[in-house]
């Protein structure tokens, strides 16, 4: 009969509508997922089969399926209030219990821990006590105790110093005090931070940047609340020049070395600092040479520490007969009138010429002249000689003398170093002579010695001479004297302990590897150290990996945890619990536990709830459908009636 058939459709039809009203019902349920009937057909068959004239006995409903399609997401105003966009589900515990879920509406219990509506804990990934996540699995929890102090370890400063700034002309003081605090014009520029103690307290340290004479180097000096802490300089090592300092000593605190880019030249063991000598660098003398070919200094011939050095025109030695723009005079001037670049005085020695031993006679007109006066006159002793030298001191500005004794080497000196010019004519003498310069004739000679210079500096500061021609002025090239340094040197601040109780000495590293020197004014592009002082709990985030941070009111972040997504084989499977959660089964698989972001687990969006996926219109289409479908099933058990009412009536 027919009635079965019917009667299955109204079933099935009755099923469908009660999952529409149901889906309609949550339209507003934050996390829900619509379910749809599915349904199969019903045959009585025997084991030989229904053959051809087969005819159905109705529906059956055969599943009640729910659609996991990503729902919309709305935004709210709490930061807890999380919506996962992706296939992952909440895991959420109820005292040991595991449920899954998508409605992600969370706030926090008088205990702390993060809860959905039903008081069920949402279970996350354990972070430790420094704020790393750990891959133990626990119930999140907002930990709103105070966040202890921490005290600055490290501390980067990341500024430009302009390479063409000169170098103060005052030396900077080192050991300032909050009463004596650094003199302006000893420093070129300078920058604070804050840094805190173990127990949070704040102090202010401030770097000061001075230019030194050496090429592509400043000297950082630190203070902390106006007290210099910059370590004293290690005493130079002993031995015979170059020495290298040994690791870890700090030669002139402290030294920032940049390269010919700009860039800074970060601490290299294999190469520290080397120590050339206490100076004074002295120039050779140029003997007694062909007067007019002593060599001037030109523009680049000879460099000290990078700096050019040429002569100008107040810089000749006006004292000199001939040669006097190549005089030991002429070259201190020109090394001194750049002092203020480079850092190295220089200063003229004596001039001596060891005549030698003479032999005497009379000295006529032509045999001998010093600096342009003959030197004429009985000659017939050392008294005689020394005497005819002498007399003409206030002209030629030569001394003469035989410090050895009757029978030794006469010399010649200008204290002022000015040139010694030696003529002869070469016509016979009448005997008199010198070992070291002839007046026996058949010769004329015409010949010159400048002096010699010395170059010094203060604080051990090295002297790099360079140029392409350096023996213009009787120098060698290369480091000379003093510290040479090719790369930076490990800040560490070991010195400070902190007012007020705190622990102390305080280690603090600086890192400068970012610095720059370059052609601009000077600037702060960064500044950032890693303590702070305690904090207050200000607030929770959430990012898009499921990571909790708690805000404090110190202006700090410490996460606290990470949010746990889970993922099934076969979501079918689950079986609904009601309050919009799920519980895995036999059927699902087990859950497949992992980060946000990870696989297809997707990503958090806090501050916002997945809204039910649940078309509304579909579904009442879908509503009018079924309705008519019901009277359908319900007219056909009408027909039935009908023809069973005829069959009755045939009697």
């Amino acid at each position: 009969m027919g009635f079965n058939s019917a009667l299955s459709g109204l079933k099935a039809t009755s099923s469908e509508l009660n999952v529409i009203s149901n889906n309609i019902a949550n339209v507003s349920t934050n996390g829900f997922k619509s379910s749809r009937t599915e349904f199969a057909d019903i045959y009585a068959n025997s084991s030989l089969g229904g053959g051809k004239t087969a005819i159905g006995s109705g529906v059956v409903l055969s599943a009640v399926t729910q659609q996991f399609s990503q729902g919309q997401i709305g935004f709210t105003d709490n930061n807890l209030d999380l919506a996962v966009s992706g296939k992952g589900f909440f895991v959420l515990s109820n005292n040991g219990s595991i449920a899954y879920s998508r409605a992600g509406s969370f706030g926090v219990d008088k205990n702390g821990y993060i809860v959905n509506d039903s008081d069920h804990h949402l279970r996350g990934f354990l972070a430790d006590s420094s704020g790393s996540i750990t891959g133990a699995q626990t119930d999140l929890q907002i930990n709103s105790a105070t966040l202890a102090p921490k005290p600055t370890s490290t501390v980067s400063v990341n500024v430009n110093l302009d390479a063409t700034a000169e170098p103060p002309t005052a030396p900077f003081i080192a050991g300032f005090t909050p009463a004596q605090p650094p003199d302006p014009t000893t420093y070129n520029s300078s920058t604070s931070t804050t840094v805190y103690d173990s127990l949070g307290n704040s102090h202010i340290m401030t770097s000061y940047f001075v230019k030194a004479h050496a090429e592509n180097t400043w000297r950082a000096y630190v203070g902390i609340d106006g007290s210099d802490v910059t370590p004293t300089p290690a005493t130079p090592p002993v031995g015979v020049p170059p020495v290298q300092y040994p690791s870890g000593q700090i030669a002139s605190p402290y030294t920032l070395v940049f390269n010919q880019s700009g860039s800074y030249v970060t601490n290299n063991p294999a190469t520290p600092p080397t120590f050339y000598g206490l100076g004074p660098v002295n120039s050779t003398t140029s003997g007694l040479v062909t007067s007019g070919t002593l060599p001037t200094l030109n523009l680049n011939d000879l460099t000290i520490n990078s700096v050019a050095i040429t002569a100008s025109g107040s810089s000749s030695d006006g004292s000199s007969t001939t040669d006097n723009a190549a005089s030991s005079i002429a070259i201190a001037a020109a090394i001194n009138q750049s002092t203020a670049e480079h850092g190295v005085t220089a200063s003229v020695n004596a001039n001596v010429v060891d005549l030698g031993i003479p032999s005497f006679g009379n000295l006529a007109a032509g045999d001998f002249s010093i600096n342009g006066v003959p030197i004429t006159g009985v000659n017939a002793n050392a008294t005689d000689l020394l005497g005819l030298i002498n007399g003409q001191t206030a002209t030629t500005g030569v001394v003469g003398s035989q410090p050895g004794g009757a029978g030794t080497a006469i010399l010649l000196t200008a204290a002022d170093s000015r040139n010694i010019q030696l003529v002869t004519d070469g016509i016979q003498a009448t005997g008199a002579s010198f070992a070291n310069f002839n007046l026996n004739g058949g010769v004329a000679l015409n010949q010159a010695q400048r002096g010699t210079v010395s170059l010094s500096t203060t604080n051990n500061q090295g002297i790099i001479v360079g140029g392409p021609n350096p023996g213009h002025a009787s120098l060698t090239a290369g480091p000379q004297a003093g510290i040479v340094q090719s790369s930076s040197d490990i800040i560490d601040i070991s010195g400070w302990t902190p007012t007020g109780g705190a622990f102390g000495p305080q280690l603090m590293s600086m890192n400068f590897n970012n610095s720059t020197q370059y052609g601009a004014p000077f600037s702060v592009l960064a500044l950032s150290q890693n303590g702070y002082s305690t904090g207050l709990l200000a607030g929770v985030n959430v990012d898009s990996s499921g990571v909790i941070f708690a805000k404090y009111n110190n202006g700090q972040s410490l996460a606290l945890g990470q949010v746990a997504l889970a993922n099934f084989g076969n979501v079918q499977g689950l079986n609904p619990q009601g309050n919009t959660s799920w519980v895995e089964t036999f059927s699902s698989g087990s859950a497949l536990i992992g980060a946000p972001g990870t696989a297809e687990l997707g990503s958090i969006q806090s501050g916002a709830l997945e809204n039910s996926n649940v078309q509304l219109t579909d579904e009442l289409v879908e509503l009018i459908v079924a309705q008519r479908n019901f009277q359908a099933n319900a007219q056909s058990i009408k027909t039935e009636d009908a023809v069973t009412q005829t069959i009755i009536n045939l009697r």
